[in-house]
């Protein structure tokens, strides 16, 4: 194994749209795409056009490692003096994107970062030295502790990851959000993505008002936001709005859990105007589930499949009660699940974070949390719509500083399903989560015998028995620098 290795986290686990002038929020624009070591790193003429969509990292193969990195540092490339980048993210080491961020600093962007208090990378000092850490000024760099909006104690985090944009060439307010990080870490070991959309000005500003009240940096939880750009009816709503987002922290439940929310608009079945039906497909593509939150979103998911949805499942990690719950039998059978996580060496564990105990390693994982429906939602059939940001759906999730997007578009859904149908279908991506064993059977037949009576007879058989084991990992409060 490679050792670029990881600790694994437990569980990082409608309103009016917010006001498009609080906190300070400024017009922006801007995108990128693709960068190579020929490229420039000076900012491209305004024909350059920002990326649209999302990207995949696939850590499997050299080509598709640093592919969200590529269009992160492009975008930075195409930013012009006097634009402004600003990035909230958890982790970051890479000192590609820390000199690309430190070209766009002298040529006249404003450059603003808050990340979480956990590391301190050669990257974070280089670009501290050059920008400061003072809020105040245009550009600064500032480490949140234990959450920028989140009450602070040893559990909470900023765990947002997204990333805006002024102006990228001819592009303008361009904003990235999944669940990348910045890490050497995240483009050989791990599935990631980043949805890039530009050009809604509201959205924008609305993400730009965020990020102000973030680098306040409160001590105390602030209230949960939701905006959408300009709603299409009186408030946000997920199955006609274009982009919807929630700001965590918010607390959460069984009774009040976002995710609840959006599994009870799931219609399962809808009649096809034939005498049959159509059901309603849902993929999950999931870095972690455990704790008491992830014990009753496994059964919320697994009551979904068994009302007929066509539900699949992968996750990176999950607790084995959590599994426990999730892979119980229905009348439908169990529902199909699969695991990302790859340890080919289980006995490379050691301690990474210096506390005293040994962290587990892996050589890949996802570290991706979207959710993709496609079928009927809130009453609107062939709905197509993306769930993807930041946030696990485990137990000490709801208590960070996290982004929730939902996007609507055939396309967009049609990218998604098309990288959780490549990590599901191909062996060297991911592994059946079941297992299965044979054990013999003892069975009795009847067999006729030559004069004409019947006799009963033993045979044994071997028949396939499927069952929920725990992952070949420890369990255990992991914690996780990715």
């Amino acid at each position: 194994m490679t050792v670029a290795s990881l600790l694994l986290a437990l569980a990082w686990g409608g309103l009016a749209p917010a006001s498009a002038t609080d906190d300070g929020a400024e017009r922006a624009g801007g995108t990128g795409a693709v960068g190579d070591s020929s490229e420039s790193r000076e900012a491209k003429p305004r024909r350059w056009k920002a990326p649209n969509g999302p990207f995949f990292n696939d850590p499997h193969r050299k080509a598709g490692r640093f592919a969200i990195e590529r269009e992160v540092i492009r975008t930075i490339r195409h930013t012009p003096r006097r634009a402004t980048i600003r990035i909230a993210v958890y982790s970051f080491d890479r000192m590609p994107v820390a000199d690309a961020l430190l070209d766009a600093h002298r040529r006249g962007v404003r450059v603003q970062m808050l990340l979480n208090d956990h590391q301190d990378t050669r990257a974070m000092q280089l670009i501290r030295a050059q920008i400061g850490t003072n809020r105040n000024k245009k550009s600064f760099i500032y480490k949140c502790k234990a959450g920028c909006r989140s009450t602070q104690n040893e559990y909470n985090n900023l765990h947002s990851k997204f990333y805006s944009f002024t102006r990228a060439g001819r592009s303008e307010d361009v904003i990235a959000v999944g669940s990348a990080n910045m890490m050497l870490n995240a483009a050989l070991h791990q599935w990631n993505d980043l949805y890039f959309s530009s050009g809604d000005h509201t959205l924008f500003r609305q993400f730009v008002s965020l990020f102000n009240n973030m680098k306040k940096d409160y001590d105390t939880r602030r209230p949960p936001r939701h905006f959408c750009g300009t709603a299409a009816g009186a408030t946000c709503d997920d199955s006609v709005d274009k982009h919807t987002a929630w700001a965590l922290p918010k607390l959460s439940g069984p009774k009040n859990d976002l995710v609840i929310d959006m599994l009870d608009r799931v219609q399962c079945l809808t009649p096809d105007g034939a005498g049959g039906v159509t059901r309603t497909r849902l993929a999950l593509s999931m870095h972690t589930m455990r704790g008491r939150r992830g014990d009753y979103l496994a059964e919320a998911i697994r009551n979904k499949y068994a009302e007929g949805c066509d539900f699949r499942v992968s996750y990176g990690l999950i607790g084995y009660h959590t599994k426990q719950i999730l892979g119980a039998t229905t009348a439908r059978g169990r529902i199909p699940l699969r695991s990302t996580g790859m340890d080919y060496n289980t006995d490379d564990d050691f301690d990474l974070n210096h506390d005293g105990e040994d962290d587990l390693i892996l050589d890949y994982y996802s570290h991706q949390k979207y959710f993709v429906i496609q079928g009927t939602y809130n009453g609107v059939p062939d709905t197509h719509m993306v769930l993807t940001g930041s946030s696990n759906w485990a137990s000490l999730s709801t208590a960070n500083d996290e982004i929730w997007l939902t996007v609507q578009g055939k396309s967009v859904a049609r990218k998604y399903v098309a990288n959780f149908d490549y990590q599901w279908d191909h062996q060297r991506n991911s592994r059946d989560a079941y297992t299965t064993t044979y054990a013999s059977f003892r069975e009795a037949r009847m067999v006729r015998q030559p004069d004409g009576t019947m006799r009963r007879t033993y045979v044994t058989t071997r028949r396939p028995v499927t069952t929920v084991e725990r992952d070949h990992y420890r369990t255990g409060p992991y914690w996780e620098a990715d």
